[in-house]
């Protein structure tokens, strides 16, 4: 990932969410791709990579790539199941449980989901995380002669940590939920084999 041609906080990630692709995999979903790094990654894996966003304008400076298609659309209405369905910094743009139950149906079985998201910070429960911000202040300092991005939609969150634990706990039986630098959590969850 050091040739990307730019660094944020979402990209910090994207060595995590390739980490997780799954050997049986074949198809992938990228929603919220945005400009199309990570699905062009995938791609490049070998993967059959649908990158689905809301915002054409960005869709429309993704680079057309082998084994790589983009199109504007809503995940929440998506048809279909992909071996491996990732999603960065979009699911806080949908009513949270909405968002998981999506989320589960669009991953086959035996299929992987993996989330980076943002939290709404809370002081009364997130205040360990405060301890962090000397390494986010370095590490912003280190990358921002890269620092960049597609100039896309911002919306703050809404749902705190402990409610996204507590959706996903109901929702993705099993899921592994931990909070990252960068006030980002990830989310990873592998749908059972039927």
């Amino acid at each position: 990932m050091r040739d990307d041609p730019y660094w944020n906080h979402n990209t910090q990630y994207h060595p995590w969410l390739l980490a997780q692709v799954p050997d049986i995999a074949r198809t992938a979903l990228d929603i919220g791709c945005g400009d199309g790094l990570l699905a062009t990654e995938l791609g490049r894996r070998g993967l059959t990579v649908r990158g689905v966003d809301l915002d054409q304008a960005i869709l429309d400076t993704a680079t057309p790539t082998p084994n790589v298609t983009f199109e504007h659309g809503d995940f929440l209405d998506l048809p279909g199941t992909f071996d491996l369905v990732t999603i960065v910094a979009t699911l806080h743009h949908v009513p949270l449980r909405d968002g998981l139950t999506a989320l589960r149906r669009l991953v086959a079985p035996g299929g992987t989901l993996a989330v980076v998201g943002l939290w709404k910070f809370d002081l009364r429960t997130d205040y360990p995380y405060l301890a962090l911000l000397p390494a986010i202040v370095a590490i912003d300092t280190l990358h921002r002669p890269k620092l960049g991005g597609p100039d896309m939609r911002l919306r703050d969150p809404e749902t705190t940590f402990p409610e996204i634990r507590t959706a996903a706990a109901a929702i993705l039986s099993g899921a592994h939920l931990r909070r990252r630098p960068l006030l980002r959590y990830t989310l990873l969850w592998h749908k059972p084999a039927e």
